[in-house]
């Protein structure tokens, strides 16, 4: 992430295969002042990921800027509803800042 510019106007979207890559990507996204952060997954997965990254250094306080599960709670199901679930909240989350 070092190349890419990622400032407060910047959507991080945590979607990987595994806790590991999970685990290196938010470790990176934590140290950019990204605007929203949201990573994809069960709450066991997310709290499982804190809890190492916990251990790691990183405060709960930080572990508050990332949306995850990421979307809104709308039952989504199919691939195509869990897209346009988490593009809902991109907006949802853009126009709360615009407000």
């Amino acid at each position: 992430m070092n190349e890419l510019e990622i400032g407060d106007d910047s959507y991080l979207i945590i979607v990987t295969r595994g806790h590991a890559h999970d685990q290196t990507i938010l470790r990176q996204a934590l140290g950019t002042n990204a605007g929203y952060i949201g990573m994809i997954g069960s709450r066991r997965k997310r709290n499982q990921v804190y809890d190492n990254l916990y251990r790691e250094g990183f405060s709960l306080s930080e572990f508050e800027r990332v949306c995850s599960p990421i979307g809104l709670d709308i039952g989504a199901e199919t691939p195509e509803e869990i897209a346009v679930n988490i593009v809902a909240e991109l907006i949802k989350v853009r126009a709360e800042k615009n407000r």
